[in-house]
């Protein structure tokens, strides 16, 4: 649907033909079995089922796909169930729009699914609902994310199939190692499965834009596995504890090569054994086996997944049900926007009123940053969209299957332009929502100019609501700092990284890196000086902040001056895994979609203190290698000052 949010990724030719023809038959049997509104209910479902199984990921899509299906249907049978009493509409629009935005408190893909949900609410037809009609269109949605799901089985995507075997062939590998270790503590880790794992990842480098967050962790877990083992291994003689670890770590290992639950519930009670044999190795063993189980669990967790469980999520929620959290406010938001605008299309009876509440849905995001420029951005994507489809209408006046066919072929453009930005893509997917209403053949009379006079007055909304429900300027600091973080650490982690891997193009790399963190701490600047405050502590702080990342920056730039040409082909593997590790540990995380970004600074230390041990090992003559051990010590010391 146009209020689809969800970003359309980036072009896998298979894929996306299998997502394109997933549209097509859900269009054709809602044209077939359904009432007034189905098929469009059907199609778009299959549509944001299709989108959301086509987001870059390392594991298989059928689960939330499968989900998505049913939530979809959910969404259609509140709105054709309701769709005819006005009040009653309204609230239940409202009602669905503010659990959507409180969703984004579980994942950012959660939010924008949920969203997507309530563009197929608010354009359900206004018509008396009976028990066949609204069951029809419920399952015809469902169906049409199923075939999704479906076609996902007969036809899977194999983008990740080279790197998945590549990942369960090292897995296997260093479960055999772990048990040959533990037999005879002399034998070492067979580098070749490494090896070939590093390639597979080199190979998706060139293919994927933008890699998962998670992914990047694929090839230098196993690696870290590796050297822990062999570390254990050399204590293992004077400890018969590490013997028991190293075999519990070995079941472990073999369970993440394998599939299923069986494979999964084999791995959890490794884990069991694995931390219950740390317990008995001696004292100075003890922060090695403590690294092993670690290790291992971000491996079952990289693996299986972690199963969000309804009280898990619920957690989630609560923890944003605070008047400071920039997720309760855009669900706040969000419903009013969608409330007002369903309100004054059946209230007010504007041609193509649905409009209004979809440029709402288009339009907000729990954002801090660039919030009026972005929905701006997207209002005006949304009226060029509106334009393009309403042109065609005019002289083709597609419905049914011809219609759907417009659909499939305003998403193939949307695809192929998932790179271009945030406008284009509102653009697309406002066409493809045009259309996409015109398969049940059910729209309203009127013109373009009605459907742009709509999307003004639901952009004017949208940002009416973010001026009247600002967030709060200690939070949007906070999310300005943070952002910084980001930026200042990925520009660090890019340059410790060339020491061992290189660049391409060393210098567009790190000027790139460098213009990112410009911007950030630009943007971080303006949020301190808006930011009203007498506090005293706040001065300190923002003092502290702006210190530790000019150090972090100097740093930089030092090692960007003793960049070698190429890595020494001297060092040894032990050394460039401390130093991936550390760049790992580097990029942190979020801990949540509406908290700013993090680092784990008991992590760093740790990957730093890895990195001094693998020093020992360099050559006299590896300058450059201790000039990046030396200022490594730099930014981990001015990042452990600012991590809470």
């Amino acid at each position: 649907m146009k209020g689809l949010p969800l970003r359309l990724a980036t072009p896998d030719l298979g894929a996306v033909g299998r997502s394109l023809l997933g549209v097509m038959v859900a269009a054709g049997a809602g044209l077939t079995w359904g009432a007034a509104g189905a098929a469009t209910a059907a199609a778009g479902s299959a549509v944001i089922a299709g989108v959301t199984a086509l987001q870059d990921s390392p594991r298989g899509p059928l689960a939330v796909v499968t989900a998505t299906s049913f939530e979809m249907g959910a969404a259609v049978l509140l709105g054709t169930a309701t769709s005819s009493s006005g009040v009653l509409f309204v609230l239940v629009a409202a009602a669905w729009c503010f659990l959507a935005g409180v969703q984004w408190g579980v994942s950012a893909r959660a939010g924008l699914i949920a969203t997507a949900g309530g563009a197929l609410l608010v354009t359900a037809p206004p018509v008396a609902p009976t028990l066949g009609s609204v069951a029809g269109a419920t399952l015809l949605a469902i169906f049409g994310g199923l075939v999704q799901a479906a076609l996902i089985g007969l036809w899977p995507r194999r983008r990740w199939r080279m790197q998945r075997d590549a990942l369960t062939r090292a897995y296997s590998s260093l479960g055999t190692d772990a048990a040959n270790l533990a037999a005879d503590h002399q034998t070492g880790v067979d580098p070749r499965p490494l090896t070939w794992l590093r390639d597979a990842v080199a190979q998706t480098d060139r293919q994927v834009r933008h890699r998962p967050v998670a992914y990047r962790a694929w090839y230098a877990l196993p690696q870290r596995i590796s050297v822990t083992l062999t570390a254990l291994a050399g204590r293992a003689p004077g400890d018969a504890g590490v013997t028991e670890v190293l075999r519990a770590a070995a079941s472990v290992l073999t369970a993440v090569a394998g599939r299923g639950r069986a494979a999964k519930q084999r791995a959890n009670d490794g884990l069991q054994s694995v931390d219950a044999a740390a317990g008995t190795v001696d004292v100075a063993n003890v922060t090695l086996a403590h690294r092993l189980s670690q290790q291992l669990r971000e491996a079952v967790a990289l693996r299986f997944g972690v199963t969000s469980t309804v009280p898990a999520a619920t957690a989630a929620i609560g923890g944003h049900l605070t008047r400071e959290s920039p997720i309760l406010r855009h669900a706040v938001r969000l419903a009013t926007a969608v409330g007002a605008g369903v309100g004054i299309e059946r209230f007010a009876d504007v041609p193509h009123g649905y409009w209004i509440a979809l440029t709402a849905l288009m339009a907000l995001r729990p954002e801090t940053a660039h919030t009026y420029t972005r929905c701006v951005g997207r209002i005006g994507g949304t009226a060029v969209g509106i334009v393009a489809a309403s042109v065609v209408t005019a002289v083709v006046h597609p419905t049914g299957l011809l219609a759907a066919v417009f659909v499939v072929a305003v998403l193939l453009v949307g695809y192929a332009t998932s790179t271009s930005g945030y406008v284009v893509q509102s653009a697309a997917l406002t066409a493809a929502a045009v259309f996409l209403i015109d398969v049940s053949g059910g729209a309203s009379g009127g013109s373009m100019t009605d459907r742009l006079i709509a999307v003004l007055i639901g952009g004017a909304l949208a940002l009416l609501v973010h001026a009247a429900l600002p967030d709060d300027s200690m939070v949007r600091l906070r999310q300005r700092a943070g952002e910084l973080l980001k930026t200042e650490i990925e520009y660090a982690a890019t340059v410790v990284k060339a020491f061992v891997h290189g660049l391409d193009s060393p210098g567009e790399a790190l000027a790139a890196a460098w213009e990112r963190a410009f911007r950030a701490r630009a943007a971080f600047e303006a949020a301190a000086g808006a930011t009203l405050s007498d506090s005293g502590e706040l001065r300190r702080w923002l003092k502290t902040y702006r210190t530790a990342l000019n150090a972090v920056t100097t740093s930089c730039a030092a090692l960007e001056a003793s960049l070698p040409p190429e890595p020494s082909p001297a060092l040894s593997g032990d050394f460039v895994v401390a130093v991936d590790e550390y760049a790992d540990a580097l990029c942190g995380g979020p801990t949540s979609p509406g908290a700013p970004w993090r680092i784990d600074g008991d992590r760093v230390a740790a990957a730093e203190q890895r990195i001094r041990e693998a020093a020992r090992q360099l050559g006299p003559d590896d300058t450059a290698s201790r000039v990046l051990v030396a200022e490594i010590g730099d930014i981990t010391k001015s990042l452990i000052g600012i991590t809470d």
